[in-house]
């Protein structure tokens, strides 16, 4: 049987004109069902780019990437769109919420296409906020909620469609140590749920969490290492 993910000989190039910047070089990689992969590297080792194409934000300049069996090069950009909201929920580093919606209303906002009436995205919303530990928060701003509380809402909205694999990049970057513990416990309850988990990191004090460790370096895939949990 297939992985649950794998790339083939995946490269990314930037550039043109003579200015060619190769961010992944021929990075195979074959993730199963039920993994928590953290990946490491330097700056400019091609962690984000890595995680952009998992995610189905980036297709590369070559190789194949399949997702659940899906060729995601092959895909048309509206079938590409199916793949990112059913399968994939994404964590940024930055939250990425609207800052003048409130929580709940952020939460709802990868379901606006979908056939749901605004007491059930609301009802849904408010479940997905109290399952990260946000109820009684709902009406708030992100202006109004911690570091912390804003990653819980970002993880909130990652959940909305129940996806079966998570991306983060750098989840716990914007926090303090005890907030990043913390949105850290959330993603290993995730992970114990069933949650596919890749996250990019420069803090390799994550690895105990992790049932894989990827280390990338120059856009090469420089070590990979399964880990005992």
């Amino acid at each position: 049987m297939d992985p649950f993910i794998r790339l083939d000989d995946v490269s990314m190039v930037y550039g043109g004109n003579g200015m060619r910047s190769e961010a992944l070089r021929g990075v195979s990689l074959p993730v199963e069902r039920g993994e928590y992969v953290v990946i490491t590297g330097e700056s400019g080792a091609g962690k984000s780019t890595l995680l952009a194409i998992l995610g189905a934000l980036q297709l590369p300049t070559s190789g194949t990437v399949r997702i659940g069996g899906a060729d995601l090069v092959s895909l048309s950009p509206d079938r590409l769109a199916d793949v990112r909201r059913e399968t994939i929920g994404f964590v940024f580093q930055a939250y990425n919420l609207l800052p003048y919606l409130s929580a709940r209303e952020n939460v709802t906002v990868p379901m606006a296409p979908a056939r749901m009436s605004p007491r059930e995205k609301a009802a849904r919303a408010d479940a997905l906020l109290a399952a990260v530990g946000l109820s009684g928060k709902e009406r708030r701003l992100p202006s109004e909620l911690s570091g912390g509380e804003c990653q819980r809402v970002a993880i909130a909205r990652a959940l909305v469609y129940d996806p079966p694999i998570l991306l983060a990049d750098e989840p716990t970057g914007n926090l303090d140590s005890a907030t990043g513990e913390q949105i850290l416990d959330l993603f290993t309850a995730l992970h114990g749920r069933g949650k596919t988990v890749l996250m990019v990191t420069h803090n390799r004090t994550i690895l105990p969490r992790a049932t894989r460790s990827v280390r990338l370096r120059d856009g090469r895939v420089a070590a990979d290492e399964r880990l005992a949990v």
